[in-house]
């Protein structure tokens, strides 16, 4: 099925980068205090934003200048406070976004200092199952930009799979794997299944299942 992508607001960096969270950050700040009338229910205030900005920055500086025992530790922890700051920010302006056309859409996460991901009029579904060669055994693709998105691109996923022979009622698990196809044997024929898919990043916890979908083996 075809439908047009709205606008995504993203980081253009990992939460690993440092460099490159601060970067963000610091454009976040700069953006929304020059259009703070766009934003009047940000989840954290920009003051309490720029505190965690600066906390991070000084933490970083003496982790890499003095490495200094425990520093990497609390520069961490910091960086991790900023990043959940970002992701609520960003939830926020992605929330307002959503109620508006694309253009203006693009305009207003711009205006709150991040990136517009690259809008496409076709998007895969999150998960599609086909019929293989051999009887019984269907074939689940997985949509692996859409599961995982442009800021865990280049980090370690793990797929989880399951169906369901009973509409949903219950479900079975086969193994993950760390490719986002995998094939299901042994279904019965001229019985119809539902599959689902979700993702582990790294070590976030795991996404939620996808819509399943179902398909008649024969």
């Amino acid at each position: 099925m075809s439908s047009v992508a709205a606008p995504r607001a993203v980081f253009g960096t990992e939460q690993r980068n440092y460099p490159g969270v601060q970067a963000r950050a610091q454009a976040m700040v700069n953006a929304i205090q020059a259009n703070i009338a766009n934003f009047p229910s940000l989840p954290i205030s920009i003051v309490a934003f720029v505190a965690l900005l600066a906390a991070f920055v000084l933490a970083q500086q003496v982790a890499t200048e003095t490495k200094a025992k425990g520093s990497a530790k609390l520069r961490n922890i910091k960086a991790i406070a900023l990043w959940s700051a970002m992701e609520a920010i960003q939830k926020y302006i992605q929330g307002l976004a959503n109620a508006l056309s694309a253009e203006a859409a693009g305009s207003l996460i711009e205006s709150g200092g991040l990136l517009v991901a690259s809008i496409g009029t076709h998007q895969k579904a999150a998960l599609t199952a086909a019929l293989t060669a051999t009887q019984g055994t269907v074939f689940l693709d997985a949509n692996r930009s859409l599961l995982v998105g442009a800021a865990d691109a280049s980090k370690k996923a793990y797929f989880n799979w399951q169906w369901s022979g009973d509409g949903g009622k219950t479900w079975t698990s086969v193994t993950s794997t760390p490719y986002a196809s995998t094939e299901i044997p042994g279904l019965t024929l001229l019985s119809t299944y539902s599959f689902r898919v979700s993702v582990t990043i790294a070590k976030q916890p795991t996404g939620p299942w996808s819509q399943a979908v179902s398909l008649l083996v024969h």
